[in-house]
């Protein structure tokens, strides 16, 4: 017994010192793969996904590739991103080679240009973006072929557009590396003829280089001249002024805009001398640097230059920049004499620029022209003229021309904030006439002025007028103004009417806040919604908003097929209504969206929808969508607010001065009366509002975002197609 008993005693003690020693110490990990290992196995999954016959595991093997992150997978996105192999892909094919697979499918071409942007500190990477952005139009597929599809032509022109989306997202790349070489491979890009010199242009311009780039190059192109000036380096001035005295015309026509552009006063002598240059461009060049340059004689060259029949169209619009009796009286010389439409718009909106009574009494004497009428009085309205207001006083008193008056008030009132008794006086006559076509201009009006409820105005008996109301209830901007017209859509019977009521759906999007953030009873059903979408009205696009809004299990096979619309205007509100809703996988969605978009408008709809979803701010996918449109977007407003938000910022947008948009339709001969056509108005931030045209052809929307904005008449959409269940 002695002889065991010292030997267990010590094998006791042995356990409890190892027993103490390993107490603190966490649960020994299982084994792991090895981040080599992983890699490894990652980039095998993709090469065999990329050398797929169907195009769709060859975009996933190219977007894993692209997140791998690894030096296998750089190399299978430059092989993906080569050229094409001879033969091209055969779906008949069971092995896809690797070699330009991206050049096969759009959507691939971006995912490679996506991967290859983390990868710019690499020589051979920035190879592969450069030899994107420079490849031929021919070298890129502009559709999947193997992929079934309803409508070839729309996918065609969609895989184009994300074709050059790919190229300016590459061009982006390369700007935003700093990398001294890619740099100069864009110049030397923006300086070709090739389809990558707009690209490469832009991305320069948006992002200047911080070192001179432009010093050892030769400005041989319009191009290059206008990014010597863009880029802001004031040491590529000299070498601008070296080519004022090419002989190529359309070069010294570059050179002399690009100083007036850069502000440099040396060009004001060049340009003064170019004034009698025989070619056109180069005289509306040195014209367009006087005006830049705010030079004592740039009125008397754009007077001169609104007789020269070399760019008269141009001219007038410098004509919008200077003051002078010359130039008036050039302008409405243009107006009274010329047969061209343009030509005759142009020059009554330089005469509504000027500030001289002679510019008002020449709109006063176009105002009969049934083609240019409606534009004078709206130059008139607009006027900085103080003479102005006397002129709409006098055109009141005649009662062929009272309606009209009023019109030109209401817009003069709201914009410039300028009052006169006896015009106010007018348009409550005409809110209390008993002839319809007056009772809409004035109530318009006063609903827009805040002197009449819109509610006690919808209950007017005639439909014009509820239609001028619903347009007048835009101005007000708030759900007391807007609820009444969703509420009067379950009673209303006209067409026409219906859809114009329709822009109270529109609610706070129109200042970029919604109020659907609180839990209401619909007051528009569902059912009517998916009605309004696919009859395909002026108020279409307002009813995909409120269905994005309202995105649950139910709809959301519905607002996917909205959000994947051939029609632009339709996936920016189905996209800004998702971001307003309280879909929990919202931003997974709208981040898919934004993957394949091609069109900026929408974009810029899709990041604000992200940046509004504030709750979100720590999904991947918002964020990761944001830091890529931040990065390679484009378009300065995309990155703009995907900066921003990422910055903490919400996704207001910026709300500028409401404005009032002016439409007149003039019939064509034997045309049917325009009373009762209605269009959608898609205005700045993207929202397309209903509007109705009366039967003088007239429709004034006031409260919008000022900026430009398109008209779509009476506008027939794609068929919906509401996805099977």
């Amino acid at each position: 017994m002695k002889r065991i008993a010292a030997p267990l005693l010590v094998v006791l003690a042995l356990l409890a010192a190892v027993r103490a020693r390993a107490q603190p110490r966490p649960p020994r990990p299982l084994p792991q793969p090895s981040a080599g290992l992983r890699a490894h196995f990652g980039t095998e999954i993709a090469t065999r996904l990329m050398r797929s016959s169907d195009a769709n595991e060859r975009l996933r093997g190219v977007q894993r590739a692209a997140a791998a992150r690894t030096p296998e997978a750089l190399a299978l996105l430059e092989r993906a991103a080569g050229a094409i192999v001879p033969g091209g892909i055969d779906p008949r094919m069971a092995v896809v080679p690797i070699e330009g697979v991206a050049r096969n499918d759009p959507r691939a071409l971006l995912a490679v240009v996506r991967g290859l942007a983390a990868w710019t500190d690499r020589e051979t990477a920035r190879a592969a973006l450069s030899g994107i952005l420079s490849a031929p139009v021919q070298s890129f597929a502009t559709r999947v072929t193997s992929l079934p599809s309803a409508d070839p032509a729309a996918d065609e022109a969609d895989g184009a557009a994300r074709a050059m989306l790919a190229r300016q997202e590459a061009a982006m790349a390369l700007a935003e590396s700093g990398d001294a070489a890619a740099v100069e491979a864009l110049v030397a890009i923006a300086r070709s003829g090739g389809p990558g010199q707009q690209p490469a242009f832009d991305a320069l311009a948006l992002q200047p280089p911080a070192a001179p780039v432009l010093g050892g190059v030769a400005l041989t192109t319009p191009a290059t001249i206008a990014l010597a000036a863009e880029v802001g380096d004031l040491r590529a001035l000299d070498a601008i002024h070296g080519v004022l005295s090419a002989s190529d015309p359309l070069l010294r026509a570059a050179a002399i805009a690009a100083l007036g552009v850069a502000g440099d006063a040396r060009a004001a002598e060049v340009a003064r001398a170019a004034l009698h240059d025989p070619d056109g461009r180069v005289r509306l060049a040195a014209t367009d640097a006087l005006v830049h340059l705010s030079a004592p004689d740039a009125a008397g060259a754009v007077e001169a230059l609104v007789a020269d029949d070399a760019a008269p169209i141009d001219a007038l619009r410098l004509a919008e920049l200077v003051q002078g009796e010359g130039v008036t009286r050039a302008a409405a010389a243009r107006a009274a004499a010329s047969a061209a439409p343009r030509l005759r718009a142009a020059a009554v909106t330089a005469l509504g620029r000027q500030t001289s009574e002679t510019a008002v009494q020449a709109l006063v004497t176009l105002l009969p022209d049934t083609a240019v009428g409606g534009d004078a009085a709206l130059a008139i309205a607009r006027s900085p003229c103080a003479a102005a207001m006397k002129a709409i006083e006098a055109l009141a008193a005649n009662d062929a021309t009272r309606r009209l008056a009023a019109r030109a008030y209401f817009v003069r009132r709201f914009v410039r904030g300028e009052r006169s008794s006896g015009l106010d006086a007018v348009l409550a006559s005409l809110a209390a006439s008993r002839d319809p076509r007056d009772r809409a201009v004035g109530l318009e009006a006063l609903v827009a002025f805040g002197e009449i409820t819109v509610r006690a105005a919808l209950t007017d008996s005639d439909p014009r007028v509820r239609r001028s109301v619903a347009m007048g209830a835009v101005a007000r901007r708030d759900e007391r103004s807007m609820t009444p017209l969703l509420e009067r859509l379950s009673l209303e019977t006209d067409q026409a009417t219906r859809q114009v009521l329709a822009v109270g759906l529109a609610e706070g999007e129109l200042d970029g806040v919604s109020w659907h953030t609180r839990e209401r009873t619909p007051t528009v059903p569902t059912l009517a919604l998916l009605d309004r979408v696919e009859a395909g009205g002026a108020d279409a696009f307002l009813a995909a908003l409120e269905l994005g809004r309202r995105a649950d299990d139910t709809l959301a096979p519905r607002v996917d097929a909205l959000l994947a619309s051939h029609d632009p205007v339709m996936r920016a509100h189905a996209a800004l209504g998702l971001g307003a809703s309280a879909a929990p996988d919202a931003a997974g969605r709208l981040a898919a969206a934004y993957a394949w978009e091609a069109d900026a408008g929408v974009r810029r709809s899709i990041v604000h929808a992200l940046a509004s979803r504030t709750g979100d701010a720590r999904a991947p996918a918002r964020r990761d969508t944001l830091n890529l449109a931040a990065r390679l977007d484009p378009d300065r407003g995309v990155r703009w607010m995907a900066r921003r938000a990422l910055a903490g910022g919400a996704g207001e947008r910026v709300v500028s001065t409401p404005e009032v948009a002016w439409l007149r339709l003039v019939p064509a001969a034997g045309a049917s009366p325009l009373e009762g056509m209605t269009g959608a108005l898609v205005v700045p931030g993207g929202l397309g509002l209903p509007v109705a045209f009366d039967d003088e052809g007239f429709a004034l929307l006031p409260g919008i975002p000022a900026g430009e904005a398109s008209l779509r008449l009476a506008p027939r959409l794609p068929a919906y197609e509401a996805p099977s269940p």
